[in-house]
C-alpha cells in the first residue's frame, strides 16, 4: 500500500475529537489532504495546526453536520479547492443524555439521532453525488457496538448507530455500480485521551502487562482500520461492518 493514499482528498467530520483527530493524522501522514469538520472551531484548528506543523496538509472547516446545508457548503467547498472528494469519514456522534428510556426526553431524542445518523446520510448522500460523478470513491461510517448489541442506558444511541449500520449496507448497494465502497467501523469502548484516564492500568496487581485483548482499543486501532478501507487493497470490500473493541465487553 506504498504511497496508496498520496493526494488522496480525505474529509473527518468530528476531526476535532479523540478518534476523529488520530484518523486525520493518519491519512495527512500517507500523503492525503485532509479536510476535517467540527462544530468546535477552537479545537478543529488546533488540530489542523498540529498536522500542517509536521509539513502535511489539513484544513479545518467549521460545520454542523446536523445541518444539510452546511453539510452542502463543506463538499462544495472542498469539491471546489481539491477538484474531488476521494474519502468521506463520517465519525462525528457522541452518546449524549446517558438515562433509562421513559426518562429520555422527545427533543433529546431528536438530537441523538440527528448528531449519530442524520448526519452520516447527509454526509454520505452529499459526498455520494459527487464521487458518481468522478467515478467512485470509498465512504467510512464510523458506528459503534451499541448497534448491534442492546444498550439500555442509550437506547437512541444505540437505535441510531444500528441504523447507521443498516445505511452502510444499503447504500453500498446502491451505489456499489458506481465504484462507491461504503464500509462502517463499530468501536467499542476506545482508550481516547478522555476514557484513559479512568481505565485501569495496563498491567495486575502483580506487576504482569494485561494481555492486549483484555484492554480496549485506542483511536490508532480504529484508524489503521480506516487507512487499509481507503486503499486499493480493499477494493472487493464494501457494505461490510468490522467491530473493534477487543475482547471488552463494555460499549
Amino acid at each position: 500500500m506504498e504511497n496508496a493514499h498520496k493526494d488522496q482528498v480525505v474529509i473527518v467530520t468530528g476531526g476535532a475529537g479523540g478518534i476523529g483527530s488520530r484518523i486525520a493524522k493518519t491519512f495527512a501522514a500517507q500523503g492525503a489532504r485532509v479536510i476535517i469538520a467540527s462544530r468546535d472551531a477552537d479545537k478543529l484548528n488546533h488540530v489542523a495546526a498540529e498536522i500542517n506543523n509536521q509539513g502535511l496538509a489539513c484544513s479545518a472547516k467549521a460545520c454542523d453536520v446536523t445541518d444539510p446545508d452546511q453539510v452542502e457548503k463543506l463538499m462544495a467547498d472542498t469539491e471546489e479547492e481539491f477538484g474531488r472528494i476521494d474519502v468521506m469519514v463520517n465519525n462525528a456522534g457522541g452518546a449524549m443524555f446517558v438515562k433509562p428510556p421513559e426518562k429520555l426526553r422527545p427533543e433529546q431524542w431528536r438530537a441523538a439521532i440527528d448528531l449519530n445518523l442524520n448526519s452520516v446520510f447527509y454526509c454520505s448522500a452529499a459526498a455520494g453525488q459527487r464521487m458518481i460523478q468522478q467515478g467512485g470513491g470509498r465512504i467510512l461510517n464510523i458506528s459503534s457496538v451499541a448497534g448491534v448489541k442492546n444498550s439500555p442506558a442509550f437506547v437512541h444511541y444505540g437505535a441510531a448507530k444500528a441504523g447507521v449500520i443498516n445505511l452502510t449496507k444499503s447504500m453500498a448497494v446502491c451505489w456499489g455500480p458506481h465504484n462507491i465502497n461504503v464500509n462502517c467501523i463499530a468501536p467499542g469502548l476506545t482508550a481516547t485521551e478522555g476514557v484513559a484516564q479512568w481505565l485501569p492500568p495496563k498491567t495486575r496487581e502483580d506487576g504482569s502487562p494485561v494481555p492486549p485483548l483484555e484492554y480496549p482499543p485506542d483511536p490508532q486501532n480504529v484508524a489503521d482500520l480506516a487507512l487499509f478501507l481507503a486503499a486499493p487493497g480493499s477494493a472487493r470490500i464494501s457494505g461490510e461492518i468490522f467491530p473493534i473493541r477487543a475482547l471488552n465487553e463494555i460499549v
